[in-house]
């Protein structure tokens, strides 16, 4: 309990603008959110397992495990690497800066909105590009949604779009806040893979932040709410960028292709095997290229398996149906 109102201290010493010029503040937050960060994301995981397993009589399937595996060693992996890689890179960065920005509430409120808006736009890109979507499937591939689907991610996504990152400290916001906000954005990420059972919506909080109803949405393969709900933090860039959708359907959990449990090694290498076995039969290299760059589904001359085309041509047959039947 004790640890518990220090946290909140801290958090009520940051929100002052005087305070947050104060270093000392963002570095005592965030050696506290180091600490007990994976403290936190077990006990999330093991009340949302408790309650499933007494509310609703559910036993964990494989799928779970798999999820479970998954985060560890991705954990370790990217934890090791990505350490060394940013806390290495990320000062250099600074040091070499554009701007100088004092720490305070303004440049805080900068590195914020640059940190959702880059996550919006790099998750955006994950979806877009084939390549990217070989990584980023690993994550989809999941056909139910509880906690431990937020561990389910690729062991090669090392650093990738994450580089992009480095454009908050290289604009003069320091290293220190972006620290904070990917951690903090670590711990709403694991509330956000709650299942449906235990929280659908939270009708005041989703104007201003990503609820689990809202990610919901962007797990499930019905037609319409394909590539919807990028937004991990905040849901204004969908909605500026019309990426946003409300929950009409049930969703329906998985992929295009994928539609039942898979394990451990075929949600990491899936999609891989795909677009390799796409690339090879590509005649010419200029085909070649575009299928690691364009959308999944692509082929030469066809978009009719992209997602963008299937939801469209829904949403036109939706309409004609309307239209008969009004």
């Amino acid at each position: 309990m004790k640890e518990v109102f220090k946290f909140y201290f801290l958090l009520i010493e940051i929100y002052y603008f005087y305070y947050m010029s104060e270093l000392s503040a963002f570095e005592n937050l965030f050696d506290f959110l180091k600490k007990w960060m994976p403290y936190y994301l077990v006990t999330m995981i093991a009340i949302e397992m408790v309650i499933h397993l007494v509310a609703f009589k559910r036993t964990y399937s494989k799928e779970t495990w798999v999820n479970i595996a998954t985060g560890i060693i991705s954990i370790v992996v990217q934890a090791v690497l990505k350490t060394v890689f940013f806390t290495g890179l990320y000062p250099f960065v600074y040091e070499h800066r554009i701007w100088d920005l004092e720490l305070n509430g303004y440049t805080i409120l900068l590195g914020f909105f640059m940190y959702t808006f880059i996550q919006f736009g790099t998750h955006f890109l994950y979806h877009k590009v084939r390549l990217l979507w070989c990584l980023h499937e690993v994550h989809h591939s999941a056909t139910k949604m509880d906690a431990t689907t937020g561990l389910r991610t690729s062991i090669f996504d090392i650093v990738s779009l994450d580089i992009l990152y480095i454009l908050i400290p290289f604009v003069g916001v320091h290293p220190i806040v972006y620290f904070v906000l990917y951690s903090l954005n670590k711990i709403w990420g694991t509330f956000i893979h709650f299942s449906e059972k235990i929280v659908s919506r939270i009708p005041l909080l989703e104007y201003i932040l990503v609820t689990p109803g809202i990610h919901q949405i962007h797990h499930a393969s019905n037609l319409c709410y394909l590539d919807k709900n990028y937004g991990e933090v905040i849901p204004w860039y969908d909605k500026l960028f019309g990426t946003y959708a409300s929950k009409t359907d049930p969703p329906v959990y998985g992929t295009l292709s994928i539609k039942e449990e898979i394990g451990f090694w075929e949600a990491q290498v899936h999609e891989f095997r795909s677009l390799w076995a796409d690339v090879k039969n590509a005649k010419g290299i200029v085909n070649k290229i575009k299928y690691f760059l364009l959308p999944p589904g692509w082929h030469p001359g066809d978009v009719t398996g992209t997602a963008s085309y299937i939801q469209r041509k829904y949403f036109e047959n939706q309409d004609r149906q309307n239209i008969k039947a009004g």
